[in-house]
């Protein structure tokens, strides 16, 4: 569990440096509005109480509307997966959340929705039945554009599933659309 709160803390403090070096440009040419879609790609860990964490190769995709200039609705997903001796694990929380820009380069993220596991060995997958999910987000736009940001993500998802509660925790280069 070690690496999993240096991961965590490491990711955190380059995203705040970040967050606090951007903060002073300007930021005005950025213009939300209407529909967005992004992707963000990176990698984190994932967990679950009493087992050991392990890293992976982070992803999200999320698609909606502005509502406000400074809050979008949008349905998120985002997950980490985990290769490895020919077995592939899979961790995913998706869902409708909210994202609300504190200024014009920073914002945080908030949602709940579902979360499932699924486990792949040798032409064989199994996915484990969906239980409820939250996440979170904060995030900081390193290059805005007219209608397109790319951005630096820390994210936070948590899943109750079949009994047992899974974490993840990653960071992302994320690349948005408005």
């Amino acid at each position: 569990m070690g690496n999993h709160k240096g991961i965590t803390r490491n990711v955190g403090l380059a995203t705040l440096a970040l967050a606090f070096m951007t903060m002073s440009r300007d930021a005005s040419a950025i213009e939300r509005k209407g529909f967005i879609i992004g992707v963000g790609v990176g990698g984190g860990s994932m967990g679950c109480d009493g087992c050991k964490s392990t890293s992976g190769v982070a992803a999200a995709f999320h698609v909606g509307g502005m509502l406000t200039e400074k809050v979008a609705l949008v349905l998120d997903s985002s997950g980490i997966s985990r290769s490895e001796d020919g077995g592939t694990l899979s961790s995913v929380v998706a869902g409708p959340a909210v994202q609300f820009w504190h200024s014009p380069r920073v914002w945080v993220k908030g949602g709940v929705g579902g979360g499932f596991l699924q486990a792949s060995y040798d032409k064989v997958t199994v996915t484990s039945d969906a239980g409820l999910g939250f996440m979170g987000g904060l995030g900081v736009d390193v290059l805005q554009k007219k209608k397109f940001t790319i951005d630096l993500q820390f994210r936070v998802t948590t899943a109750k599933i079949e009994g047992d509660r899974y974490n993840n925790v990653f960071g992302l280069v994320g690349f948005n659309f408005y």
